[in-house]
C-alpha cells in the first residue's frame, strides 16, 4: 500500500503543468475527435439509439425523430410501377435466394404487363429506411438522394449504435478518403481515450501501465489530427483501436483523467507514439520496420514482456509456432496476391540486431519472390518479425489430448494422420460399463515449414505487455515511457 501511494505521489507530481512558455508552444487537444468506425465503408449500416434519435438534413432539417433503428444503404434496388416490390438482398445471396429474386422481377413484370404498365428495376443511390420491429428488414425509407448525404444522427440519451456497438455523441455520414461513404462518430477527446485505452488494453491492468497506455493514446491522436479530410482516425488498428463504451471501465477513465492533457514530446515536438501488442523481449529501430529512423524510437531490450506467459490467453502473443505445409502455405500466398507455385524453401536474407526479418525470399515451382521489412508478417500469417523457419521433414508422432480442441484443428489443417487413439472404459455409479471414451490421439505429422517465433505486432515503441510488466514491478507510467521511448519528455498541452 506504501509503495502504491509513494508511485501514485510520483506520477501526480510529474504530471503537474509544466512552465507556461513550455506549454505554450504546442497546441491544445480538440475537445472533440471524429473517428471512422465503419472500417469497410457504409455499405448497409444500421444506427439506432437507446432512446429516441434524430437525424438531421445538412440544412439542419428534422429527417426523422423516433425510436426505431434505421438502415442506411447505398445502391438500393427496387422494383417501381408494379405493387410487388424486391424483398431485400441479404449481405450474401445463396443461388436459390438469387433464383427467387429473378422470380419476383419476372412475376411483377408479368403482372404489370397484363395491366398494360411496365415495372422498371431501379437503383437509389443512397437512402435512409426504418427497420421493421425487432427484424433486419427495411419498412419505410425515410430519407432517399442521388448521393450520399451528410447526415448527422443524435440520440436523445447521448448513447447511439452502429451494427450494435455503442457511442457516446453524435455520428454522421461523411466520405471517406477513397470518397466512399462512412459513418464518423464525432465523440469528446476524453471519451474517445478512455475508450481506446480498454480497447487496447484489458482494464484489470495495473494503473501506471494504464496510464502510460493513456499518454501513448493522446499522443497518437495528436500526431494524426487533420490527417484526412472528413474525420481524425481509423477507429481499428489502422490507428487505434476504438470499441466505443463496450470498451470503457473505470480504470480506464480515470487513467485518461489522471494524465489529462499530458503527451510525449522529443524535443519539444509530439513524437511518433507507436507501440504493440508484445515486443517478444526486444523492441525494434524503426527504420528497420517502417523505413523512417527516429531517435526516440530505438531497439531496446523488453523482458517484461514474459509476463504474458503468465495467462493461458495472452501466452502464445510472446511464444508461437505456425506450422504449415507447402500446399498450404502456396495457397495462402495466393489468397494473399503472391503465388510461386508449390513452396520449396524459404530463405532469411536480412535479420536485425535484435532478430527480426526484415528480407526474406520464398521460392517455388512457379518462381521466387523477396519480401521486405513487415511484410512478412503479411504473407506468412505469423504474430510478427522476430522468427525462425525450420523445415520439418515429418514422420514425427505426437499424441494429442481429445480435449485439446485448438491442437486437433491445427492436426486437420495440417493433414496429418490419426493412427489410433488411447481410451478408457466408462461405468456408471453401479460399476456397469457405459462404453469407452477416447482420452488421447497419436497422429503422425506431415512435411512442413515450422515458423517459431516471439512478439506480437510490428515491435516499434512501447510494448504494452512490457509497459504492464514493468508496471507490476513498480515502474510509474513516467518510467515506462521514457524506457520505451529514448530521450522523450512529457509536456501538457491542455484541451481536450
Amino acid at each position: 500500500m506504501r509503495r502504491r501511494a509513494v508511485a501514485l505521489a510520483v506520477l501526480a507530481a510529474l504530471l503537474a503543468p509544466p512552465a507556461p512558455a513550455a506549454a505554450a508552444s504546442l497546441p491544445a487537444l480538440p475537445a472533440v475527435v471524429r473517428v471512422n468506425v465503419t472500417a469497410q465503408g457504409l455499405g448497409r449500416t444500421t444506427i439506432g439509439a437507446s432512446g429516441a434519435i434524430v437525424v438531421r438534413a445538412p440544412d439542419g432539417g428534422v429527417v426523422y425523430s423516433g425510436t426505431q433503428r434505421l438502415v442506411v444503404r447505398t445502391n438500393v434496388r427496387r422494383v417501381e410501377g408494379a405493387e410487388l416490390a424486391l424483398a431485400e438482398a441479404p449481405p450474401r445471396v445463396s443461388a436459390a435466394e438469387r433464383a427467387e429474386r429473378l422470380l419476383q422481377v419476372r412475376d411483377a413484370r408479368v403482372a404489370e404487363g397484363l395491366a398494360r404498365t411496365w415495372a422498371s428495376i431501379v437503383t437509389v443511390p443512397f437512402e435512409v429506411a426504418t427497420l421493421a420491429a425487432r427484424t433486419s428488414v427495411a419498412a419505410d425509407a425515410v430519407f432517399t438522394a442521388q448521393r450520399p448525404e451528410r447526415l448527422t444522427f443524435a440520440a436523445t440519451d447521448g448513447l447511439l449504435s452502429v451494427d450494435g456497438r455503442i457511442f457516446r455523441g453524435t455520428l454522421e455520414i461523411a466520405l471517406g478518403d477513397d470518397g466512399r461513404p462512412i459513418v464518423v462518430n464525432a465523440v469528446a477527446t476524453g471519451d474517445y481515450l478512455a475508450s481506446v485505452v480498454g480497447s487496447e488494453v484489458p482494464s484489470s491492468w495495473e494503473p501506471e501501465a494504464l496510464a502510460a497506455q493513456a499518454i501513448a493514446a493522446r499522443t497518437y491522436l495528436y500526431t494524426r489530427l487533420g490527417r484526412h479530410a472528413s474525420y481524425d482516425l481509423e477507429g481499428d488498428t489502422r490507428d487505434q483501436q476504438y470499441d466505443g463504451v463496450a470498451a470503457e471501465a473505470r480504470p480506464t477513465r480515470e487513467a485518461v483523467a489522471r494524465t489529462a492533457g499530458v503527451i510525449a514530446t522529443y524535443r519539444g515536438a509530439p513524437i511518433e507514439a507507436l507501440y504493440s501488442a508484445n515486443a517478444g523481449g526486444v523492441t525494434e529501430d524503426s527504420e528497420n520496420v517502417f523505413g523512417v529512423a527516429q531517435p526516440y524510437l530505438r531497439s531496446v531490450p523488453s523482458p517484461t514482456d514474459a509476463i504474458a506467459t503468465r495467462t493461458s490467453w495472452a501466452a502464445s502473443s510472446y511464444e508461437w509456432t505456425r506450422e504449415l505445409t507447402a500446399a498450404r502455405l502456396g495457397e495462402e500466398l495466393r489468397s494473399r496476391g503472391m503465388d510461386v507455385g508449390l513452396p520449396l524453401r524459404i530463405e532469411l536474407l536480412e535479420v536485425t540486431a535484435a532478430g527480426r526479418v526484415v528480407r526474406a525470399r520464398i521460392a517455388g515451382t512457379s518462381g521466387t519472390r523477396d519480401i521486405g521489412k513487415d511484410r512478412a508478417r503479411y504473407y506468412f500469417g505469423l504474430r510478427s518479425t522476430l522468427f525462425t523457419v525450420v523445415v520439418r521433414s515429418g514422420g514425427e508422432p505426437e499424441w494429442v489430448s481429445a480435449g485439446d480442441q485448438a491442437r486437433l484443428a491445427e492436426m486437420a489443417a495440417l493433414g496429418a494422420v490419426r493412427v489410433r487413439g488411447r481410451y478408457e472404459h466408462v461405468v456408471d455409479d453401479w460399476g456397469r460399463p457405459l462404453g469407452i471414451r477416447f482420452v488421447e490421439w497419436l497422429y503422425v505429422l506431415p512435411a512442413r515449414f515450422a515458423f517459431v517465433g516471439r512478439g506480437f505486432g510490428h515491435g516499434v515503441g512501447m510494448s504494452q505487455w512490457g509497459a504492464q510488466g514493468m508496471a507490476l514491478a513498480g515502474a510509474t507510467a513516467e518510467r515506462i515511457l521514457t524506457y520505451y521511448y529514448t530521450g522523450i519528455a512529457l509536456a501538457q498541452v491542455g484541451g481536450g
